[in-house]
């Protein structure tokens, strides 16, 4: 599990070097999106903590228009980019659900051709 941690801090890396881009899906058609540099490197837990600080901000809402404009565009770039984290996840955790169940199928198998 550390080396895939270490890998996507790389891969993190390069991305921030390069201006990251991510694909978005609005109205059924792809566009890219620049990522601020910044966020992402953020891991899970950091992005969540600075979603939470500009919602806090928002909610105040003593913030000139200006401002709150760029809180809530960096609060939707954190949401965003969280989101993203939690579908790769979601993507690894079916990859190893289905790896288990071929061990288990194959385990089955076996027991069957022993039998």
């Amino acid at each position: 599990m550390e080396a895939k941690h270490t890998a996507k801090s790389r891969s993190a890396q390069k991305n921030s070097a390069a201006g990251a881009m991510a694909v978005s899906q609005s109205s059924g058609q792809l566009e890219a999106t620049r990522v601020d540099p910044e966020i992402a490197d953020l891991n899970f837990e950091q992005a969540m903590a600075a979603l939470e600080s500009v919602t806090q901000q928002l909610e105040q809402g003593d913030l000139p228009i200006a401002d709150a404009l760029s809180a809530y565009q960096r609060g939707a770039a954190l949401m965003r980019h969280a989101q993203s984290i939690l579908s790769h996840v979601q993507a690894e955790i079916e990859v190893i659900e289905a790896d288990q169940e071929k061990r288990i199928d194959r385990s089955a198998l076996i027991a069957q051709i022993k039998d």
